[in-house]
């Protein structure tokens, strides 16, 4: 099973026992919900979780029976009708608002799993329902983003925050908890890669500087210039030629007496500068 269906049937055991909160999640279930000429209601709904608690709900508070064709639901009640056509959402109480965002999510919504990235996204199918739906996700600081589908609106999060957010105000903590842990395996693996890549890097450079280090030698020993250089220096520049593959840090060790690694990249820099004078002179 996929993260958005966990998560949606975490929504689904939590559903709301209150009067008013059943009316609100009711309305955000039948969010897209369309309207037939003859006084009755579809709602077509992909998942067949959706579809069971739409018809569930229904049940309870209209007393009446889904008509159900593949994911087409149809609902031939008046009262129904009237009560989605007639008045906008009516939130009595402070958790009625978050009831309705969990049927909504449950019908329209989607989520991606955060192994993957991070986006939650609404798909609402008229204008009135998305400036609704906007409107009340910015009641609680959540600025979503919306794009035009072929069949409407989609009202989508991609900042992991907010979505964070999102599933701990609507109580879906086993989701919730699945993003976090998603979250701070992501940031670890990152980490390692930014290690790596930093070992990578400073490994070039060393294998860069040791082969300027080692091409100067060889011109100062080509030009028969090698004991010009001052004591220390041909110390450096022999334990360099006799340890070519030899790390910073090792050959500094490997001074008597030993050197820092920027003492020793300080005369590295001198055997360098005294190659690049005599090339200066031959030019």
């Amino acid at each position: 099973m996929n993260y958005s269906l966990r998560l949606k049937e975490e929504l689904i055991v939590g559903a709301p026992r209150r009067a008013c909160c059943k009316k609100a999640y009711l309305r955000g279930l039948f969010l897209n919900a369309a309207q037939t000429k003859g006084g009755a209601v579809v709602l077509s709904l992909a998942t067949l979780a959706a579809r069971q608690e739409c018809a569930r709900v229904y049940r309870e508070l209209y007393r009446g029976e889904a008509l159900i064709d593949a994911s087409t639901m149809l609902f031939s009640s008046e009262r129904l009708y009237s009560d989605l056509t007639t008045t906008a959402p009516i939130f009595c109480c402070e958790r009625c608002a978050v009831h309705f965002l969990r049927g909504a999510f449950v019908s329209a919504g989607s989520v991606t799993d955060p192994e993957k990235g991070y986006h939650l996204e609404f798909k609402v199918y008229e204008e009135e329902g998305r400036a609704f739906l906007v409107s009340l996700l910015e009641q609680h600081g959540w600025q979503a983003k919306c794009r035009i589908h072929r069949t409407g609106f989609g009202i989508y999060f991609k900042n992991s925050a907010v979505i964070e957010e999102i599933l701990s105000a609507l109580g879906a903590n086993n989701a919730l908890f699945t993003l976090m842990n998603a979250k701070i395996t992501r940031g670890i693996r990152n980490e390692e890669n930014r290690a790596t890549n930093c070992v990578a890097k400073n490994i070039g450079k060393s294998v860069e500087a040791s082969g300027r280090a080692l091409d100067a030698i060889t011109a100062i020993r080509q030009a028969a210039r090698f004991d010009a250089l001052p004591q220390e220096l041909r110390e450096t520049a022999a334990l360099r030629e006799e340890n070519a593959d030899a790390s910073l840090s090792y050959l500094a060790k490997l001074h008597n007496p030993p050197l820092t690694k920027s003492g020793l990249n300080h005369r590295l820099q001198k055997i360098i500068a005294f190659s690049d004078t005599l090339h200066n002179k031959e030019t």
